[in-house]
């Protein structure tokens, strides 16, 4: 990921003009040493891999919201107090939003050496497109000429046979959002969230304006921000 300080940075200054937030070590080891300054915090795909991982500290995250929930707000604020710990990975522990004005985000966070950390690249899917609805109800969004409904709380996910391409477009009154996907040779799993979804504004991944979508109507999602909302919807079922 190129400039994760720089991205970070603006969420959390964003956060501090229109959030009161709190961020709490809940637990931390006794025995960890930093061995490097992390410039980046990846979501770990398989919890039960724990080879090459070192416990760091479980994090807390809470916010009270002026206007509406910003989940993306809270795993900003949790990833950069587990960065500044020396971590470089994490993993969903919880989220609790029952009370709609207090939503609280809580992660695992671990250093994992270069070979875990390898390891963990080489599980993530290619060419695949994961495409994120709206919280209380179905979304539609035309998909390859056909209109297809997101379910709520939930995402559709599409695979991208190298030669071909995914065709994304999200109409409205004032404009949309069209874009293309190419499948390439060993290109990373793509994240987008449709407008209007409801746990808050999504976190873009460094390098997304060069997407050819228009508007903000469906808008590129940091991939580890992603799949840890994948675990969120699981927990919710």
């Amino acid at each position: 990921m190129k400039h994760p300080y720089l991205v970070l940075a603006f969420l959390i200054f964003c956060c501090g003009h229109v959030y009161s937030q709190k961020v709490e070590i809940l637990k931390k080891s006794d025995t960890f040493q930093r061995k490097k300054k992390s410039r980046e915090v990846v979501y770990w795909s398989n919890p039960a891999d724990t080879s090459g991982l070192e416990y760091v500290a479980t994090i807390s995250s809470r916010t009270v919201a002026m206007e509406s929930k910003a989940l993306s707000r809270l795993w900003a604020l949790a990833v950069s107090r587990g960065m500044k710990s020396g971590a470089n990975t994490f993993m969903f522990h919880s989220y609790t939003d029952t009370d709609s004005t207090k939503p609280e985000l809580t992660l695992d966070f671990f250093f994992a050496d270069d070979s875990a950390l390898q390891r963990n690249t080489d599980r993530e899917e290619k060419n695949v497109v994961y495409i994120f609805g709206n919280k209380g109800k179905a979304i539609p969004l035309n998909i390859n000429g056909e209109e297809v409904k997101i379910p709520a709380d939930s995402f559709l996910r599409y695979e991208v046979p190298f030669g071909t391409e995914l065709k994304l477009s999200k109409g409205g009154t004032f404009g949309g959002s069209t874009g293309s996907i190419r499948a390439e040779v060993g290109k990373p799993a793509l994240y987008y969230a449709v407008s209007g979804f409801g746990l808050g504004g999504m976190v873009p991944p460094p390098g997304s304006v060069g997407l050819s979508f228009n508007t903000g109507r469906i808008t590129p999602m940091d991939p580890h921000f992603a799949r840890m909302l994948m675990d969120i919807q699981k927990q919710r079922k």
